[in-house]
C-alpha cells in the first residue's frame, strides 16, 4: 500500500501533536504542479522549524518513524 495525501496529513498531525499541538504543519508535494505525474508521489513536511521528506512508496510505519525522527527535534 502506498501513502496518500491524507495519510501523510494524519501521520504528521499525530507526530507534531506529541511535540506541540499548537504547531502548524505545512505539507508540500515534491511536484506542486502535478504531484502524481512522474511515478511515486513525495512530500516535504514542515513544522516548528523542522522538516521531513516522505515518499509514497513508504509504509505507514516507515513514514511514522521518519516523521518522529525528523519532526520531534527541538
Amino acid at each position: 500500500m502506498t501513502l496518500s495525501d491524507g495519510d501523510v496529513a494524519i501521520l504528521a498531525r499525530q507526530v507534531v501533536d506529541q511535540r506541540d499541538p499548537k504547531l502548524e504543519i505545512e505539507i508540500i508535494p515534491a511536484d506542486p504542479v502535478d504531484p502524481y505525474r512522474l511515478g511515486v508521489p513525495a512530500w516535504t513536511v514542515s513544522a516548528g522549524g523542522t522538516t521531513s521528506y516522505l515518499t509514497g512508496d513508504m509504509s505507514a510505519e516507515e513514514a511514522l518513524a521518519r516523521l518522529v525522527a525528523d519532526l520531534n527535534r527541538p
